[in-house]
């Protein structure tokens, strides 16, 4: 009779030896790829301990401003490691500090490629470019910023920078209103707010923002200069010097509000007061345009036509696209019979502002070629002066009939000036 066990017992029996083989064998197994793993994640720390220290290098060098050799530590830095966002960032910081800003923005993006989902990548750029006046391109990183971080408070001060510089006023508003809600920095975000309101020209309202500032904080100076600009906006500069003399009474080293009293100085006929306070306005800084602006403004004012001209200038050479100031130095060039150099002021005007009248009415008075106030009045059709300069222009061309008819015109507008050139040269 066959054994019905007889098949399992001809199987070669399963040693517990062969079992432990196998567990062993899976044990060392493991234990190799833990150990691999181990080597990989020290060499990559390796790596960073190494890029960070090419990295602090760069920025030792930064300080002493060798941006040559902070420029080869970075660059040694990121060979040395390729997903450390941060030497990317310190590169790209640097390249725009040496005028290479595509280069930067570049550098920003591989940064971002590496990690794109750190807050302060975008925040980085974000200042690069509030620096280089994007300030549409910071708005859109900083809010790439707050959708990753949205607690992030400092990042929502930031974003109110850019809010006010791009002109977004009610978001600007808004966003104050949240970061106070949460105590941020009260006073500070309360002039942020009154600043807010004066460049909408909610004068009362910031004032009241200001009195609100001034109670929480009596010896806040910023707040004292934006009352001083709320009372010039208001036209009561004797108020305004109140609140500046306070503002530098609190802060001696307050360039802007020696700026802000040298206008209320000047609306107040105190010129050579004005002047001394642009004057110690620049022995601080020297780097602000529309300090020199005003104050050329201030010596065309007074008849000193050079200095005018040499403050122009500066403030042009830290500013070139501040066409006010190229305007300005058009006129006084034009005044001082330096025709060719104003022309070119103005040319330069209207590559910006291709619909500024003024800069067409003043290159007709120039070149006394009535086409260029003709389209100074197809600008602005009710440019008084405009009819009165191309007049004088056809009457030179001895175009009378049509002459009369735009001094006639001019005086309709209101520029009493064409009355005696009507008297003169044509028939009443």
């Amino acid at each position: 009779m066959r054994n019905p066990f007889q098949h399992i017992r001809k199987q070669k029996p399963r040693r517990i030896s062969d079992e432990l083989s196998f567990t062993f064998k899976l044990l060392m197994a493991m234990i190799v790829a833990l150990n691999l793993y181990v080597v990989v994640a020290s060499a990559q720390s390796a790596s960073r301990i190494a890029a960070l220290q090419e990295v602090q290098k760069g920025d030792n060098m930064m300080s002493l401003m060798m941006w040559q050799e902070a420029l080869f530590a970075y660059d040694n830095a990121i060979a040395l490691d390729r997903t450390f966002a941060n030497a990317y960032m310190k590169k790209a910081d640097l390249l725009f500090k040496l005028g290479r800003r595509q280069e930067a923005e570049a550098l920003y993006q591989r940064a971002l490629k590496v990690n794109p989902y750190v807050d302060y990548i975008y925040d980085g750029r974000a200042k690069m470019r509030m620096l280089a006046k994007d300030y549409q391109g910071a708005l859109q990183d900083l809010d790439a910023a707050i959708e990753i971080n949205r607690e992030n408070v400092e990042l929502r001060d930031r974003l109110v920078d850019n809010l006010i510089a791009t002109e977004q006023y009610e978001r600007a508003l808004s966003e104050i209103d949240s970061l106070l809600a949460k105590d941020y920095r009260v006073v500070h975000e309360l002039e942020k707010k009154a600043l807010v309101l004066l460049l909408a020209d909610k004068i009362d309202s910031s004032l009241m923002v200001l009195e609100t500032a001034l109670v929480i904080n009596p010896n806040c100076s910023v707040a004292y200069d934006l009352k001083g600009v709320a009372n010039l906006k208001l036209q009561q500069p004797e108020e305004a010097l109140d609140a500046l003399n306070k503002a530098l009474e609190l802060d001696p080293d307050m360039v802007i509000a020696y700026h802000n009293r040298a206008i209320a100085h000047r609306l107040m006929g105190n010129k050579q007061a004005a002047l001394d306070d642009l004057n110690k306005a620049l022995e601080i800084r020297q780097d602000l345009e529309k300090v020199y602006y005003s104050r050329a403004v201030l010596k065309k004012e007074m008849g000193n036509l050079d200095d005018a001209l040499g403050d122009y200038d500066r403030a042009i050479r830290i500013n070139d696209e501040f066409n006010d100031a190229l305007y300005n130095r058009a006129y006084t060039l034009k005044l001082m019979g330096n025709y060719a150099s104003a022309m070119d002021d103005l040319d330069e005007v209207l590559v910006d502002d291709p619909e500024s009248a003024k800069a067409w009415n003043m290159k007709g008075n120039i070149q006394v070629l009535y086409a260029q106030y003709a389209q100074a009045i197809s600008i602005e059709n009710d440019f008084a002066s405009a009819y009165y300069n191309r007049g004088l222009a056809k009457l030179m061309n001895n175009q009378f009939a049509d002459g009369c008819m735009d001094l006639q015109e001019s005086l309709n507008l209101g520029f009493e000036k064409a009355n005696d050139k009507l008297s003169a040269f044509c028939d009443q």
